[in-house]
């Protein structure tokens, strides 16, 4: 008994010696043994999430041992665990810069794996939003008599890490994260690209306008168009609706000015009107409803009573005790607006 135990325990010494010198070209079973893969379980996973990557073996021939290389970007993927179903033990992974190195054998004599296997399942963490490749470098596999060779593999996989929400530029405004992932599920409000939403791009009249109709489903008859408006752009209608009801009103010169981009103060403006026409707000602001704001100042005096009824109601909060009135709107601002009111009127 001590005996055959003592022979299983140099069997594997020896294994493992022979795994360490350099590749022979020893005519073995090893040299003809199979193919490998590497599969991934999303090549689009978000931000967090859990990423299994399957190592297989295929029309294996007496694979007793095997040890398998991997590249990886430390910086995006976090590497958590490698475990393998095949029979045997395997050593603890030495994980170095951008390399892992996994090993397995079996135990005792006898032929290794044959036909289809599964060798190692790898898991790893995405930590970073972004591209990555990873890369099965090669394979080294040992025979039962010892033979060994090293397969060159270098199958890569490129992984692209996305934001578990459905743009992957709003890292700068988490403030506005919830207001914009909400009003896209709704189809309120579009990205700008591919999972992209510019949130600190300018908002034009025009566009602010036919989101605000959007969101309050503002409906109604088609007015006047106003002179500086093509028919068919895509908010001529909404603009004719908004003017007939009296949410818009235009210069003298009778223009709407729809590609400039929108002032914060006139954002509220437009939208103190639209709540009034589609009867959800009845209250209005005054002078004490802007006492902490230090800019008050700069608001224009068709714009006053919108600005304090906005802050009254909760709509608008402005910062650094200031409402900005006369800077431009951005996206993440108006998505932030809009969410707000629809909150508001619910």
């Amino acid at each position: 008994m001590v005996l055959r135990k003592w022979m299983k325990i140099s069997f594997v010494l020896v294994l493992f010696i022979s795994w360490i010198l350099p590749t022979t070209s020893w005519a073995s079973e090893a040299d003809e043994s199979g193919t490998f893969t590497m599969k991934v379980s999303s090549q689009m996973p978000n931000y967090g999430d859990t990423i299994e990557v399957l190592i297989s073996g295929h029309q294996l021939i007496d694979v007793y041992a095997f040890e398998i290389n991997l590249e990886y970007d430390p910086t995006r993927l976090k590497f958590i665990d490698a475990k393998s179903d095949a029979p045997g033990f395997s050593v603890p992974p030495i994980v170095k810069d951008t390399h892992i190195q996994i090993a397995h054998t079996k135990v005792g004599k006898g032929k290794g794996l044959e036909g289809e296997q599964s060798l190692f399942k790898l898991h790893f963490q995405a930590i970073q939003i972004g591209n990555n490749e990873l890369t099965l470098s090669s394979v080294k596999i040992v025979d039962s008599k010892l033979g060994n060779i090293t397969k060159q593999i270098n199958t890569r996989s490129t992984l692209t890490i996305h934001h578990p929400y459905a743009f992957d530029d709003l890292d700068s405004f988490d403030w506005a994260v919830a207001a914009i992932e909400d009003l896209a599920s709704q189809g309120i409000v579009n990205g700008t690209g591919e999972r992209q939403f510019s949130p600190a791009s300018a908002v034009t009249r025009a566009d602010f306008l036919v989101l605000l109709m959007r969101a309050l489903g503002l409906m109604g008859t088609v007015g006047q168009l106003f002179d500086d408006i093509e028919t068919d752009a895509y908010y001529a209608q909404p603009v004719a609706i908004a003017r007939e009801l009296g949410i818009v009103q235009g210069d003298e010169m009778n223009q709407f000015h729809p590609k400039a981009s929108i002032t914060r103060e006139d954002m509220m403006v437009l939208t103190d009107r639209a709540l009034r026409i589609s009867n959800h707000l009845i209250q209005t602001g005054d002078q004490s409803d802007l006492t902490i704001f230090e800019d008050v100042s700069l608001l224009s005096d068709y714009a006053f009573t919108s600005v304090a009824t906005l802050v009254k109601i909760g709509l608008v909060h402005g910062y650094d005790n200031q409402v900005f009135p006369k800077e431009t709107t951005n996206r993440a601002q108006a998505a932030v607006l809009i969410y707000n009111l629809l909150t508001y009127i619910k």
